[in-house]
């Protein structure tokens, strides 16, 4: 089992996984690969301390610009 914290980040990631597909009408596979393959995952548990803070919006937009920059 995962303490609290560890908990925290593996909802969060969850969190972003779902919404972004969401709003980029995109399968969960697809989007959870992409998340892995581009290092978006690692990304995002990297600044969990302030991305957890922020809006749906926020988020959103900072992965966006994360993939800008790091394209295969």
């Amino acid at each position: 089992m995962c303490d609290p914290k560890q908990q925290s980040k593996i909802e969060f990631v969850s969190f972003c996984i779902e919404q972004y597909k969401k709003a980029n009408k995109l399968g969960g596979a697809e989007t959870e690969q992409m998340f892995l393959q581009r290092g978006v995952i690692d990304f995002l548990l990297g600044h969990y301390e302030v991305l957890h803070t922020q809006s749906e919006q926020i988020i959103l937009g900072e992965i966006d610009e994360y993939l800008k920059h790091h394209q295969l």
